[in-house]
């Protein structure tokens, strides 16, 4: 069994909202802000579906008939959605499934919406084909990536502080931004036209209300290392949290008003139409 520090906080899906708090709202509102209603017959692919954000947010609207189909690598995150359309009654089917290797039938979907995660996929541009292929003719792609987020460097600062400069980092702390021109590329590599290509800009702000939790999850989850975590990791963890909330307490970005902490956080869209 893999070794894990004992400080973990063992992941549940309701922490990854947690941790992105509203911003994900507020920008998959400004996506679907973007799109043409949805009309009765509409397949939806809610794709890397995390905590299931994209699909709470279209039932919030009460849309017509329309079926989402709700898939990510991540067990607990599919178990999550799963439970939470089974609450309301919604027309969602979830499956694990990872977004490179789709196993859905070519010109499936309607619409296909990958919410901030293009940015971590690795292969980015075989997701990017998996996107294109089972998309219908005349469909729209959606996908989402943030190109600044102050906690990253904050949470590679303690990776150093901690670890070290000699070995990997965290995968979900990727070292090279991820820029318009990256989405751009990949969705062209996955058989998009850039002419049908439309890319925008949105800002959001993360409120953080109690920092040193934040940075508990913020680290249980993105701190995880290829190569697994370790018993230094587990010395060191009060070190690393510490080290978090005091990178977090100022800097590009960063304000704290009242006690809380605000992050400003840029997100691109990019709207591809097949």
């Amino acid at each position: 069994m893999a070794f894990r520090p004992k400080q973990i906080t063992n992941y549940q899906a309701e922490h990854l909202a947690e941790l992105q708090g509203d911003v994900s709202e507020t920008a998959i509102n400004y996506v679907l802000g973007l799109l043409p209603p949805f009309a009765d017959g509409d397949v939806i692919h809610d794709n890397a579906c995390g905590s299931g954000a994209v699909t709470e947010t279209i039932m919030a609207q009460s849309p017509p008939k329309i079926q989402i189909y709700a898939t990510d690598i991540n067990a607990a995150f599919v178990e999550g959605v799963r439970a939470l359309s089974e609450k309301n009654s919604w027309p969602v089917e979830t499956a694990v499934m990872s977004a490179q290797e789709i196993t859905f039938a070519d010109a499936t979907f309607t619409q296909s919406i990958t919410s901030f995660a293009f940015h971590c996929l690795g292969d980015h541009d075989q997701a990017a084909r998996q996107v294109y292929r089972t998309l219908k003719p005349g469909g729209l792609a959606v996908a989402t990536v943030w190109i600044f987020m102050p906690h990253v460097e904050a949470l590679q600062h303690a990776h150093w502080r901690t670890r070290g400069r000699d070995g990997p980092m965290p995968a979900l702390l990727p070292l090279e931004n991820f820029k318009e021109s990256d989405l751009r590329q990949a969705l062209q590599v996955g058989g998009f036209k850039d002419e049908d290509i439309s890319c925008s800009e949105k800002v959001c702000y993360l409120k953080v209300p109690d920092m040193r939790r934040w940075a508990q999850l913020a680290w249980s989850y993105l701190g995880h290392l290829p190569t697994g975590w370790s018993q230094t990791d587990e010395d060191k963890w009060d070190e690393a949290i510490d080290d978090i909330v005091d990178q977090l307490s100022s800097g590009d970005g960063i304000v704290v008003e009242n006690g809380e902490t605000v992050m400003r956080m840029i997100a691109v869209v990019a709207v591809a139409k097949k």
